[in-house]
């Protein structure tokens, strides 16, 4: 800017000289003197002011370039050099709308590799680190230059192959697959990783970014269950191979991880049409003994009426193909047992038995979908051979069940939510903590009053460090609805009262994750979305899903975590009574500078010990106040 007011200067002296000679009537040589002069200032005004203007030009330019680098650096994963969620979820967006623009097809294709905790177990975290660096080189050679490969965090990748059809994505999948079971690993390259791979292609049914993702996972989820490769939602089981249900003697861990599945891709779901589709695809590759699936939800839950009424029913016969039975299964005499007894009801080898879809039926299952007290309808498996479902197939199907009807509730919640005002959102929240309570900690009394409780705490905390109104909005928000994706996790995981096995915990911490995509869908909760995801880290680094570390971790979540633990601790659960309140601060500063951010905890215990007063906890108008841009 100096050298353009100096260039600017040079011309105003070259147009005032010839006028103050003209004024003062000067000698003729003055006038040619000043002409001169005048002409040698304006030339060198203007070349002054060019090259100016033309340095602040450059000056812009690098200015864009730091900020387009800083972008792009943000939206990397430091270790592998691809991108990471921010980038995948930035693509996705603009992939749909180019694709809804231009009707045109691309293809997600998730990938998860297999055995990589037993890597870090055995060789350490930065042999983990080295398989992760040769995954992403692998990767970034088989795929095209247009398509974008992301980290999504841990041992998981995901590639939007741009303008791939299922054919396409199908041969990119095993591509992928491929390539990654070539990079030798180990000491003397005596080891090959290994992978599981999902996609499916945007369009029907997957009509958005998160139906896609959703599909997409369902299809890994079933790759992975047939110990890897590649599969899309409704590719075909490869002959010889048992799906996972026929393998469960193996032990309660693969029930659970089978459960799991499923209740990542019903917590991904938009409708009851869209639950209802993945439970009964699920059905289908989740038993040996099985000619067709249906499920029937009824408009309310009295089962009286199971015979009668209309219900909204979808069937996937034994040839893949959707039937319309909804007048034989609402006759069926094993339907109405089911819900009349609120279990598994089995008839086998009946002759009165009618045909469905075609087929004979020699073996049913029915089993009721609970609603609370009442019932939202019910799940049947048929198929033509005797004795065909024994007490592993009943307690799979209960707790497929189970796992519907909790879906259905969350469902329903959410629903609400979506189109109420802001000020019902507590009532809200508390009616979803209720349901995930009574799924979670029955018997525990006033579970919903401790999500109040850690709401409070939260926003008093988050005043005392100083949070503006929309940071401590956000926060409590996020301490009402933290548990939300506890929905995506298999009921008797949630209730398990001991230790967890590696499985069983590499389960459990994926509910923040499935929060933070339940979240990101409401316009309301959106800001709560990655406090959420990020409860879980801690200040060393060891926490999850991502891994991060000190001040890495939005300040929320570090407010939020030190808070959770605190409300837990002095709170009872159905395993033990609840701590003191002097226990629960010893282990506060036990924790801090390791699980838990110094700071925060100082603030915590500050405000315990009385020292901020109880005049922080926000007031009906201010938490119910409406958000800015909401």
């Amino acid at each position: 800017m100096r050298r353009v007011r100096g260039a600017i200067a040079a011309c105003a002296i070259a147009l005032a000289l010839p006028l103050a000679i003209a004024v003062a009537d000067l000698p003729a040589t003055w006038w040619i003197a000043g002409a001169v002069v005048a002409a040698l200032a304006g030339a060198a005004g203007v070349f002054a002011l060019v090259r100016a203007l033309s340095g602040l030009r450059d000056e812009h330019a690098q200015l864009a370039q730091r900020e387009a680098d800083a972008l792009r650096m943000a939206e990397l994963d430091e270790l592998t050099g691809l991108g990471n969620y921010r980038m995948f979820s930035r693509q996705l967006a603009a992939e749909v709308a180019r694709s809804r623009r231009h009707d045109d097809p691309f293809s997600l294709v998730l990938l998860d590799l297999d055995g990589f905790k037993a890597i870090n177990d055995e060789l350490g975290h930065l042999a983990g680190d080295d398989a992760l660096r040769h995954v992403a080189a692998a990767l970034r050679e088989t795929l095209r230059e247009e398509d974008v490969c992301c980290r999504q965090g841990g041992d998981e990748f995901a590639v939007i192959a741009v303008r791939a059809g299922a054919q396409e994505a199908s041969e990119l999948a095993e591509r992928l697959v491929r390539a990654i079971e070539q990079i030798p690993f180990g000491v003397n390259g005596e080891r090959r990783l290994g992978a599981g791979a999902g996609w499916a292609t945007f369009g029907e049914p997957a009509r958005s970014a998160d139906e896609l993702i959703l599909h997409a996972d369902a299809a890994l989820r079933s790759a992975k269950r047939e110990t890897g490769g590649a599969r899309s939602p409704d590719r075909p089981r490869p002959s010889g191979r048992r799906p996972a249900a026929g393998r469960l003697g193996r032990g309660e861990t693969a029930r659970l991880a089978l459960l799991s599945g499923l209740a990542r891709a019903l917590a991904g779901a938009r409708d009851e049409r869209t639950l209802a589709d993945t439970t009964v695809a699920f059905l289908t590759g989740a038993f040996d003994s099985i000619g067709s699936a249906a499920l029937a939800l009824w408009p309310h839950a009295d089962p009286t009426h199971a015979a009668t009424l209309s219900p909204r029913l979808v069937v996937l016969g034994s040839g893949g193909e959707p039937d319309d039975a909804g007048g034989v299964l609402a006759a069926r005499a094993s339907v109405r047992r089911a819900l009349a007894a609120a279990g598994p009801a089995v008839v086998e080898d009946d002759p009165r038995l009618p045909w469905l879809d075609g087929a004979p039926v020699r073996s049913e299952l029915a089993v009721a979908v609970p609603d609370g007290d009442g019932t939202w309808g019910c799940l049947l498996i048929a198929c033509d051979r005797p004795r065909a479902y024994g007490i592993v197939e009943r307690a799979l199907a209960e707790a497929i069940a189970q796992q519907l009807g909790r879906a259905l509730s969350c469902r329903r919640l959410l629903d609400k939510l979506s189109v109420s005002g802001f000020g019902e959102l507590y009532r809200i929240a508390a009616d979803a903590d209720a349901e995930r309570a009574g799924a979670a900690r029955s018997g525990v009394p006033g579970e919903d009053a401790e999500q109040w409780r850690l709401a409070d705490l939260a926003w008093r905390v988050g005043r005392a460090l100083e949070l503006d109104d929309d940071e401590r909005r956000a926060l409590y928000l996020a301490a009402l609805f933290h548990n939300v994706g506890t929905v995506g996790v298999p009921a008797a995981l949630l209730a398990h009262p001991g230790e967890l096995h590696d499985d069983e915990r590499a389960i459990l911490r994926e509910h923040p994750l499935i929060g933070e995509r339940m979240l990101r869908a409401l316009p309301l909760l959106r800001d709560a979305a990655p406090i959420v995801r990020h409860e879980h880290e801690r200040w060393d680094g060891a926490g999850y899903p991502d891994g991060l570390s000190g001040d890495e971790i939005p300040l929320e979540a570090r407010i939020l975590l030190a808070c959770d633990v605190y409300v837990s601790m002095t709170s009872p659960r159905p395993w033990r009574p609840p701590r003191t309140a002097e226990a629960a601060r010893a282990e506060l500063r036990r924790v801090s500078g390791a699980q838990l951010d110094p700071r925060v905890v100082d603030a915590l215990l500050a405000l315990l010990d009385g020292d901020l007063g109880d005049d922080g906890a926000p007031d009906d108008d201010e938490r119910s106040a409406q958000p800015a841009g909401v």
